[in-house]
């Protein structure tokens, strides 16, 4: 398991796509974490869709899937779900920044690392290419 630190998250606007159940990405922004050796950053466009946290309704008190008007929050699953459609990075380390940007939102350990380890047994299946990743752009930065 990897740490990662520093998360930030650029405000951005999004319509929830009733039909489709899905929230889309109206504007670009960008959303960064690191490693304190490097600082990871993806570009996000418009268009990009997200169910926001897979989070059966069951689990909802638990720990919701979207707030509305939480931006950074929010930005914790776009993220992940940007790492996994294009594969950018390994899916433990899309599972890391998961919890690690969780965290730096305030969710406590616990919360963080029983989400990642639902992500962990029960969303493998989403960690493949799809056509989300034409709106996604990711580089790295060195920070030495």
């Amino acid at each position: 398991m990897a740490s990662f630190y520093n998360y930030k998250c650029d405000e951005y606007r999004y319509t929830f796509l009733e039909d489709l159940k899905l929230y889309q990405i109206d504007s670009k922004f960008e959303i960064s974490l690191d490693d304190r050796e490097y600082r990871y950053i993806l570009t996000i466009f418009p268009g990009f869709r997200t169910d926001g946290g897979s989070i059966p309704f069951i689990f909802k008190w638990f720990i919701p899937g979207w707030k509305d008007n939480d931006y950074k929050f929010n930005g914790c699953y776009i993220l992940h779900d940007a790492l996994y459609c294009s594969k950018y990075v390994h899916r433990s380390i899309a599972d890391d920044m998961l919890r690690s940007s969780l965290r730096d939102c305030g969710i406590d350990r616990v919360h963080a690392s029983t989400v990642c380890w639902c992500v962990n047994n029960f969303a493998a299946s989403h960690y493949k290419v799809d056509d989300n990743k034409d709106f996604v752009k990711f580089r790295i930065e060195s920070l030495k």
